[in-house]
């Protein structure tokens, strides 16, 4: 730590306590990185050993959206949001920010923006958990987003880790009970995927597992049958699904003993190819407007046969059309469509 000169206070609430955070300007050399920053969760599941301070940097700066920052930073001059630190340095929020400063640093060692910066230093008395409720309010609530991985990270962490009740993270994050069910079902999920698989796109797949738990049919599935989900698992890591919108059909593929068996041998687009071959409607707006007349016609108010019953002509010229138009399709197409 260089100087208290700029010093600003601001007090923030944290866990039903206020907290007087001082601004202060510090030498980049002092912050240490915080290896229990969500951007690294996945990178360092890789990792055999403790990584070090070095590491955790080479880790950050190959991420594309830390080298977009670098520039970012680089053309205002300096940083717009100060870091929040610990009293030992320890970078709790703004990591990527500290690590772009090294990387200037590194560059331009002998320009002074890059040698110190302002940051928000919390109190000697925070908790773990206020520091987490803290990272929640800026990258969930805030207007700092973390990817969903990282969303999901948190809740799981603020249910699991310090047994905050669905109740409380819906308030704190301002988002319904089920959709915190979900994110923790997918990030656990995401989990054992990870630990069984060595797959170099893992955390990419968690969206896979959300788009999963959004599914009702999937859900209890989930629930009911532990070896179903160890399938489902290795469906994914054999690229079975392209895409993570590919769970919207899942529920109709499983309940189909051919499309399912399709799943099994080669993938989704072939359990969807069975699954439209058996009915016709699913990828063809003709069929499905068909299916909607007949179900349209299977239930018919009783007043609408009456009018036609009492010689309502606009209404009769409508089902003449409708016949016609059917009569001429079968004609076309050589075909009879009468029992």
């Amino acid at each position: 730590m260089t100087s208290t000169n700029g010093s600003v206070p601001v007090t923030i609430r944290l866990g039903n306590q206020d907290f007087v955070l001082e601004r202060r300007l510090v030498s980049v050399a002092w912050l240490k990185l915080d290896r229990s920053n969500p951007r690294l969760s996945y990178a360092l599941t890789q990792e055999e050993n403790t990584p070090s301070d070095a590491r955790l940097q080479d880790l950050l700066w190959s991420i594309d959206a830390v080298k977009d920052l670098y520039q970012s930073v680089l053309q205002n001059g300096g940083l717009i949001d100060d870091p929040i630190v610990t009293q030992e340095g320890l970078v709790v929020e703004g990591n990527s920010r500290t690590v772009v400063l090294r990387e200037l640093h590194k560059k331009f060692p002998d320009d002074i923006r890059w040698t110190e910066t302002y940051v928000r230093l919390l109190p000697p008395d925070v908790t773990n958990e206020q520091i987490v409720t803290l990272l929640g309010e800026l990258h969930i609530a805030g207007k700092i987003e973390w990817r969903a991985y990282e969303q999901a990270q948190y809740v799981w962490r603020m249910n699991k880790e310090f047994g905050r009740t669905y109740d409380f993270l819906a308030a704190h994050l301002r988002w319904s009970r089920s959709k915190i069910a979900q994110k923790i079902g997918a990030f656990e999920e995401t989990q054992l995927y990870l630990a069984e698989y060595s797959d170099p796109q893992g955390v990419n797949r968690f969206s896979h597992f959300e788009e999963f738990m959004k599914k009702k049919d999937l859900r209890e599935r989930r629930e009911n049958d532990p070896a179903f989900m160890k399938e489902f698992r290795e469906w994914v890591s054999q690229g079975k699904f392209p895409g993570a919108t590919d769970m919207r059909i899942l529920p109709d593929v499983l309940a189909n003993d051919k499309a399912l068996a399709a799943l099994r041998e080669y993938g989704i687009q072939s359990a969807e190819a069975v699954l439209n071959d058996a009915d016709p409607s699913r990828n063809s707006d003709l069929y499905y407007s068909i299916d909607q007349t007949c179900q349209q016609l299977r239930n018919v108010p009783l007043s609408e046969i009456k009018a036609l019953q009492n010689g309502s002509p606009t209404k009769l010229a409508k089902l003449t059309e409708l016949q016609a138009a059917l009569d001429e399709l079968a004609h076309m197409a050589k075909i009879s469509v009468r029992g």
